[in-house]
């Protein structure tokens, strides 16, 4: 694949944000695509920048903004390159623009390279999936956002990314888990659907109560997708659907710092910035933050699973009364992460799979209480 031919250049390196010295900011470990230097020699980068617009260039023009910001900012201590890869080129109909695109996710995960997407619109969170779905890959979806948009249009035919995903094409998803819905924007049978899919749907005031307790989720997740409408009008205001109540700036990059932290992640995605409403670029700089500490988590990456390295896990048995299956948790002694054990007898074969948990699924679970990730990881495997 060339993805030239997929790409718009970008070239804007003098004119960017400064806040630190110019050998020490964020461009000095970026490669631009431009006129003058073309997409080439890709796979030694470990991260790339992809912008997907509207038909309109105010969205092409907003990612301009965000990228301007972005790179003034400091250089993460463990320097990594990151290869900015452009817009991406209006296709002849929408279609052909969502099949660029996951044409172009399939190319950089096979290249072992994690895509961070500006996205114009949620709507192409589907794309990305598919790109999963080419590659014959199980995938646990990570959604932050205030709704939950379950939803189908039938007079106009319209579908949401979530309902495609969700309902009609879930032979690929192993779990979606939405962080940080409020109560007052998703209905209750769209809890039930979520809680009888054996999904997860994380309210804001309870990750608010301890937001290290949903960093398992972020260990497990394949695919992040952070709608900006998740954060508070006042933190964010060039969002699509402003609201008053939502994440915190602070909260929002402590959450993006933990995808960039987790195992498996292969893709991050950003969406529904509204440069329009965007007041002093306010929102820009906020995106931009998030990306830097999404950059941040990934390069403070300790790659560990209880598997490969015996020697730096303790392996703890808990046996519960009136349960069958013994409870078999895994203590990380380098980080201080946990893990727990879920049995799998399909085909009279047992095949255990480990999936992140906390400290307090441990304690739960000396109490004699079964954790709930253990109980729908269960029985979705079984």
């Amino acid at each position: 694949m060339n993805l030239n031919d997929y790409f718009n250049p970008v070239d804007f390196i003098n004119n960017i944000k400064s806040f630190v010295r110019p050998d020490k900011q964020l461009s000095s470990i970026v490669v631009q695509h431009t006129k003058d230097n073309p997409i080439a020699n890709i796979e030694h980068f470990p991260l790339a920048i992809v912008g997907v617009p509207l038909d309109d260039e105010d969205t092409a023009n907003s990612f301009f903004t965000i990228r301007k910001q972005l790179y003034g900012l400091a250089a993460p201590d463990h320097k990594i390159k990151i290869y900015d890869l452009g817009n991406l080129k209006k296709g002849l109909s929408a279609k052909d623009t969502e099949a660029a695109l996951r044409d172009v996710v399939i190319e950089l995960m096979s290249l072992n390279i994690i895509p961070i997407i500006l996205g114009a619109s949620d709507s192409v969170i589907y794309p990305i999936y598919s790109a999963y779905q080419k590659l014959s890959k199980n995938i646990n979806l990570v959604s932050i956002d205030n709704k939950i948009d379950v939803t189908e249009d039938r007079t106009q035919n319209t579908k949401s990314a979530l309902w495609k995903i969700l309902v009609e094409e879930n032979e690929s998803l192993f779990t979606f888990s939405n962080i940080g819905f409020q109560s007052h924007f998703v209905g209750t049978n769209t809890l039930k659907f979520i809680a009888d899919s054996l999904h997860n749907a994380f309210r804001i005031g309870t990750i608010r109560e301890n937001i290290q307790n949903i960093e398992p989720v972020f260990r497990d997740a394949d695919f992040v997708t952070l709608n900006i409408s998740a954060i508070r009008q006042s933190d964010a205001p060039g969002q699509m659907f402003p609201s008053p109540n939502g994440f915190y700036g602070e909260e929002i990059c402590q959450l993006s710092r933990y995808a960039g932290l987790g195992n498996r992640l292969s893709s991050f995605g950003l969406f529904d910035y509204s440069l329009l409403n965007d007041r002093n670029n306010q929102t820009a700089q906020l995106i931009a933050q998030i990306i830097w500490y999404f950059i941040n988590g990934y390069s403070s990456r300790i790659l560990e699973y209880p598997l490969n390295n015996d020697k730096d896990f303790k392996k703890i048995i808990v046996n519960l009364d009136n349960f069958k299956s013994e409870l078999v948790f895994y203590k990380s002694e380098k980080t201080q992460r946990w893990w727990i054990e879920v049995p799998s007898f399909k085909n009279n074969k047992v095949k255990n799979v480990i999936i992140s948990c906390t400290p307090e699924d441990y304690q739960m679970a000396s109490q004699g209480e079964v954790p709930e990730n253990w109980l729908k990881a269960y029985q979705k495997i079984n």
